[in-house]
């Protein structure tokens, strides 16, 4: 290996670490991934809960 292919590795595996660690975070801070923009099956009904003032 070329000290290059080593290098876009390494961007590859930090940019591929930063989603996770962001995804993971967020999931803590209770934020969710879905936008319920279109179908609220995706999102696990949680569009309709939080219009009708359930959640």
């Amino acid at each position: 290996m070329n000290w290059q292919t080593v290098l876009v590795a390494l961007v590859v595996a930090a940019v591929f670490l930063a989603i996770v660690i962001n995804a993971v975070r967020n999931k803590m801070k209770g934020k969710h991934s879905c936008s319920c923009g279109g179908s609220c099956g995706a999102c696990g009904m949680s569009c309709t809960v939080k219009e009708k003032g359930v959640k």
